[in-house]
């Protein structure tokens, strides 16, 4: 009853308490602290690059009215003001601004309003409206300075220095930066010391003055380090990747943006993360590795949409057009860009918007529309001049004399090119200034004032030298080079392309350093993943191992206490009860069977432990196995690679310095017999990536298998002549009572597999004989192929099919990258069909491919004749639309030889046009054509005459790519690089099937 009438009291003055009057501070206290924290909640994910930051944001606004809390609602405007800058809603963050200024305004709190007027400043520097921007920004100073708030002076020397690199007046920035940096020393704000020298940092990188940027990045590095400002690290990283891709160094490049992902990625930034992507993209766009390039750019998109930041959006979608550009897609390029600019133009960013359209020209001057091209570069100098961009300016008057050149209006290039020569000296831009001379040298080159022009690459020469511009440099020897040949000045000429030779190859062997070192890394990457993986095993397995010891040593001592428990319960129980002894005996008999098991457990425990410890080490030996052979292959492919480049790089040289025609044949064959090597090397590699994607796709048709197996007995005649092994006798078998055989396979994959097994044989006999040919045994066809060479170590038998696998009696002098018996088992299996071998070693191997014979398998007993006459197109008219000038050279040469007319087109419409005004028997069509492409202009042609064969030809090698030709209308198919012999006898099929 008293516990009842205690909590009826409690209850009554909790009641009152609540009602009281003055409770009502409590509550606004309780108020504000809940506002408070939701700020600094907010202001955390804001830092952090999170979405949540609007949300938070706008929740602290809508709570901080509802409680009349105009200070809390007039900050979170400004946080979503600031928020909504970054994601590039320039409308919205006024707006928010504009609500925080009238509140701070009316209850004059100027030192809100320095901070405002700073916000403001950055909104219309992201606008491109540098007047105003400067304005605000010098507004945020006056009121700092009222209130002697030092240490805000540095925010804004910062800010109005990002304003004078914005508008490359590179002088003042720098001014602003050192003020800036000196206020964060003297004051010991360490944050605001790493912006300032990764400010200076960018504005010495934007005047190439590379080793200042580095020194101010490493220092801002270093104090971030020892301060763990890890998103200072982050950022500094990031700059010092993009400094190092610039000098050429890829690999470093790609190291220091990785690192600064990572610590992204512990601050969980998307902003820092999406950053690092991009930057990573533009490395592997400079190392021509364009679909990593693509890869990562995808990544920093996908982030930056996340983010909503649309200038970041607008950069990645220029970054991807240059990629497309690079890949001399120049259409795809100008839809990026185009997206690019839609972006820019939505945020008022100016600057953003000029660059995308001179990048526009310059794929349209690529396409030859010189007047579109000039137009967009029209269109950015306008802007540029109404931004005061002068670096901006002088690249557009550039760009417009290039195009005033390409018109032959000399006057008007000369004027536009000097205007550019002005600006980039007023600047001290030497590379800029070295390029524009360069292309001076090449305007009089064209007026054939040869002196000038002579003058004009000197000093573009002596300035890429200062600038180290090795690609300007290289192209500076190589335009003197070709000017004192003009001249006939040979020994001018010669020196001249010595050293252009000589700075190519510093290029070129950069560039495969960049390559193979990226490939080392990636390898050493995924060893360090693999040892990691294997020591985490061991440890799983040692901590496994000491809790089944654990619970062993538990039980035994559980059981012996049982024991000693039970033996005193019988020995007290001894003398009073021993009518109990029996049943007493037969439980311990029971406890000694428990242990006897609890022993067997143990054994069988630690023989799991063995046979798992066996297991592991069968996976490390694996994985060690794999890894040497991942090195070997390595080291493989860089001798298969280097060994035929070499020759190629090296006899096309000399041939550039002699003028026998002996020489020049003898260099041209072996030109084209390493050309064969490297290409056979590249089909390889990717029909091994295509089969083990699953993107290899078997086309089947009914052909006859006489025809192949005679044209495989030629080739290898031919090659067996070639490597000088006259001692082997190659004989083609057949069965005596069949004439012919037609199967349903794939031609082109069933030659593949025979020339690999061929090709094998040829390689390891050095004398004796190679038999090989097609048999008939019950209800199946096979394919043989034997020989009497070195034969396949039986220790090694079980492996040959096995990637980048050779035997161990292979040598040097075989070469070869262990794919040819892999590719053939894995087409083999593709058709339906099965291969074996046996083997004897120094006797020699039987290969044997064989398929079941189906419904299709017609086995002829009919005399089959055969046309032998030479190929003759006397009277047929083809027309070759081809953009290429050598490749049309090529085809043209070869239709000389039997005769046909040949008439040339350079571009998809020239080709529609010109079968509009002439009878054509066949169009041979490349499908990659400038203005329409070959797809457009097929369907343009069969509309006209639909009887007439087009065969299309192309480099791609996509699986679909012929699934398009056919719905475009072609009639067949051939894929580049191709023999005369394949040119002419698929003209020959198409050209009797159609006429």
């Amino acid at each position: 009853m008293k516990n009842l009438l205690l909590l009826l009291v409690c209850v009554v003055i909790a009641t009152h308490s609540y009602s009281s009057p003055d409770s009502e501070p409590f509550r606004k206290k309780a108020v504000i602290s809940d506002l408070n924290k939701l700020y600094f909640e907010a202001e955390s994910y804001y830092h952090k690059s999170n979405p949540k930051a609007l949300a938070s944001a706008k929740l602290l606004a809508d709570k901080s009215l509802e409680a009349e809390q105009m200070d809390k609602f007039a900050f979170a405007n400004e946080l979503m003001g600031r928020i909504y800058l970054y994601r590039g809603d320039m409308e919205k963050a006024q707006n928010c601004f504009d609500a925080s200024f009238d509140y701070w305004e009316s209850v004059s709190d100027t030192t809100r309003i320095s901070f405002l007027y700073s916000y403001y400043g950055e909104l219309n520097l992201r606008k491109c409206n540098y007047a105003k921007a400067d304005s605000f920004y010098n507004k945020s100073l006056e009121l700092k300075k009222k209130h002697r708030d030092t240490l805000s002076y540095a925010y804004s020397y910062n800010a109005l220095g990002n304003l004078q690199l914005e508008t490359c007046h590179y002088t003042e920035a720098l001014t602003f930066y050192l003020k800036a940096l000196n206020l964060n020393k003297k004051y010991k704000n360490t944050s605001g010391i790493c912006y300032s020298l990764n400010a200076l940092g960018t504005a010495y990188k934007e005047i190439n003055k590379t080793d200042l940027a580095i020194e101010y990045f490493n220092k801002a590095l270093q104090l971030g380090e020892e301060n763990n400002l890890i998103k200072n690290i982050a950022y500094s990283l990031n700059q010092l990747g993009a400094l190092q891709n610039t000098l050429g160094n890829r690999n470093t490049a790609i190291e220091l943006f990785t690192k600064s992902l990572n610590l992204s990625f512990e601050l969980e930034s998307k902003n820092g993360m999406a950053s690092s992507y991009m930057g990573m993209g533009e490395v592997f766009q400079s190392m021509d590795q364009n679909d990593k390039a693509i890869e990562y750019q995808h990544k920093a998109l996908k982030l930056f949409k996340e983010l909503e930041s649309k200038k970041n959006i607008a950069k990645c979608y220029e970054n991807l057009g240059l990629i497309s550009y690079s890949m001399r897609d120049y259409k795809l390029a100008i839809e990026n860009y185009n997206q690019a600019i839609a972006l820019n133009n939505q945020i008022g960013y100016a600057k953003g918007t000029a660059n995308v359209f001179r990048l526009i020209g310059n794929a349209h001057l690529q396409l030859k529309d010189f007047d579109l091209a000039l137009s967009n570069y029209e269109r950015s100098l306008q802007i540029q001049k109404s931004i005061d961009n002068l670096k901006g300016i002088a690249s557009c008057y550039t760009n417009i004399g290039l195009i005033y050149i390409k018109k032959r209006n000399f006057k008007k290039a000369e004027e536009y090119l000097n205007l550019s020569v002005d600006i980039n000296k007023s600047r001290g831009n030497l590379g800029g200034l070295g390029s524009v001379y360069n292309n001076l040298a090449a305007l009089y080159r064209e007026k054939k004032d040869i002196n000038q022009a002579i003058h004009y690459l000197k000093n573009s020469l002596d300035l890429a030298k200062k600038a180290n511009r090795k690609t300007l440099i290289a192209e500076n020897f190589r335009n003197l080079s070709d000017i004192f040949e003009e001249k006939k000045d040979y020994k001018q000429s010669l020196k001249y392309y010595k050293e252009y030779v000589n700075v190519y190859n510093q290029l070129y062997n950069a560039q495969a350093e960049n390559r193979i070192g990226w490939i080392q890394m990636q390898n050493e990457k995924e060893k360090r993943e693999n040892l990691i993986q294997l020591h985490t095993k061991e440890q799983f397995l040692k901590e496994e191992k000491l809790k089944k010891e654990r619970l062993t040593n538990t039980f035994l001592i559980v059981i012996v206490g049982l024991i000693i428990l039970f033996s005193g319960i019988v020995y007290r129980f001894y003398v009073i009860a021993k009518k109990s002894n029996k049943n007493l005996n037969l439980e311990i008999e029971e406890r000694k069977k428990a242990e006897s098991l609890l022993a067997d457990h143990q054994r069988n425990l630690e023989s799991l432990v063995k046979i798992r410890t066996l297991e592991l080490l069968k996976a490390k030996e694996k994985a060690e196995q794999a890894d040497r052979l991942k090195t070997s292959f390595l080291a493989n492919m860089s001798h298969e690679i280097r060994t035929p480049m070499n020759a190629i790089i090296g006899f096309s040289k000399l041939m550039a310095f002699t003028n026998s025609k002996e020489k020049h044949q003898y260099y041209t064959n072996i030109i084209n017999e390493n050309g064969q090597l490297l290409l056979t090397l590249v089909n390889d590699i990717i029909d091994i990536s295509m089969i083990e994607s699953k993107q290899l796709k078997i086309k089947k048709s009914n052909f006859y298998v006489y025809p192949v197996l005679e044209e495989l007995r030629q080739i290898f005649e031919e090659q067996k002549i070639k490597n000088g092994k006259t001692d082997v006798k190659i004989n083609l078998h057949i069965p005596e009572r069949i004439e012919n055989i037609s199967i349903h396979s794939d031609q082109i994959r069933l030659k593949q597999i025979l020339i690999n097994l061929l090709r094998n044989a040829i390689k390891f006999t050095k004398k004796g004989r190679i038999d090989f040919g097609i048999e008939v045994i019950e209800n199946h066809l096979r394919f043989f192929v034997i020989d009497t060479g070195i034969g396949i170590p039986y220790k090694d038998q079980a492996l040959i099919y096995d990637r980048f696998r050779q035997a161990s009696n292979n040598g040097v002098e075989h070469g070869g990258t262990g794919l040819g018996l892999t590719i053939s088992k894995s087409l083999t299996e593709l058709l339906g069909g099965k291969i074996w071998f046996t083997s004897d070693p120094d006797k020699g191997s039987k290969f044997f491919v064989e398929f079941v014979i189906d419904d299709e398998t017609i086995i002829q007993n009919k005399i089959i004749s055969y046309e032998n006459n030479p190929l003759d197109f006397s009277g047929k008219n083809i027309l070759v639309a081809e953009d290429i000038e050598s490749n049309f050279l090529y085809i043209n040469e070869v239709l000389k030889k039997v005769n046909a007319n040949v008439t040339w087109s350079q571009d998809g419409l020239e080709a529609v046009e010109k079968f509009q005004d002439k009878h054509f028997d066949l169009v041979l069509m490349d499908i990659q054509l400038p203005k329409i492409n070959g797809y457009q202009a097929t369907r343009e042609i069969k509309k006209k005459n639909p009887s007439v064969p087009v065969v299309a030809q192309s480099a791609y090698a996509f699986r679909d790519e012929s699934d398009k030709m056919a719905e475009a209308g072609c009639d067949a198919f051939i894929s580049k690089p191709y023999t005369e012999e394949e040119l002419l006898a698929i003209l020959k099929k198409n050209m009797s099937q159609k006429n």
